[in-house]
């Protein structure tokens, strides 16, 4: 029985991917992201890889890059799933050398036929090809990347994960900022509505001084006269 590797991150689409191939009669493993699957290339083989292109740790590109790089599964399909494919996605399918793109949500039984047609060509490749004994799992895994390259790409991962942890960092800033912004908008929207409730009392206030200041005039000028 056929064993196929699904990679990717959505435990909804690993859930319905896993529906649909063992309906199909597939034995299916399921990983959560490029890392793991890794991993599991590393001490079991899979007749066919299914990978998400974007990913935690390794993406569906590094999987595919991975495989076509050792020997020992080299000539295994890899599908890759996009949830959307453009221009860019299908250069980077096509130059990891991966066997196809299909997109998700997968529609009806897209996912299932898809594998199986990889499948049977793959089968119809290995009656044509000269037969010769099949290598042991794991044999040559790694060889096809270089040290420094690993290196290199492991830097890599470890930069850009410090810069998502300072972006987030910078987010949460941002949206405490704002949320004092409008709570100092909203007081200060609110004390203009006060002032503007206060307008009337002022003006009588301002209507009560002017008749006092009245008062105060003629009873000054009433006394004076009387003085004199």
């Amino acid at each position: 029985m056929p064993t196929i590797l699904v990679a990717d991150d959505s435990l909804s689409v690993r859930k319905v991917a896993e529906r649909q191939l063992i309906e199909a009669g597939l034995e299916v493993a399921l990983v959560s992201n490029g890392e793991e699957a890794l991993s599991w290339l590393n001490t079991s083989r899979a007749d066919l890889v299914i990978a998400d292109v974007i990913m935690p740790d390794k993406s569906g590109y590094e999987v595919c890059a991975f495989v076509r790089s050792n020997p020992a599964m080299a000539d295994t399909p890899v599908l890759l799933v996009s949830g959307f494919v453009d221009e860019e996605v299908t250069r980077q399918a096509e130059a990891c050398r991966a066997d196809g793109i299909i997109k998700k949500p997968f529609q009806g039984a897209a996912l299932r036929e898809r594998v199986l047609e990889l499948l049977s060509a793959r089968k119809a490749d290995a009656i044509q090809a000269p037969a010769h004994a099949p290598a042991p799992p794991g044999e040559g895994l790694g060889r096809g990347i270089p040290d420094s390259t690993t290196s290199a790409i492991r830097a890599l991962e470890k930069l850009l994960a410090e810069q998502e942890k300072a972006l987030e960092q910078a987010s949460l800033l941002i949206k405490d900022l704002v949320a004092r912004l409008t709570e100092t908008e909203t007081q200060a929207v609110e004390v203009q509505k006060r002032l503007a409730a206060m307008d009337p009392a002022v003006a009588e206030v301002e209507k009560l001084m002017q008749m006092l200041r009245e008062s105060v005039r003629q009873a000054t000028h009433t006394l004076g006269r009387h003085g004199s």
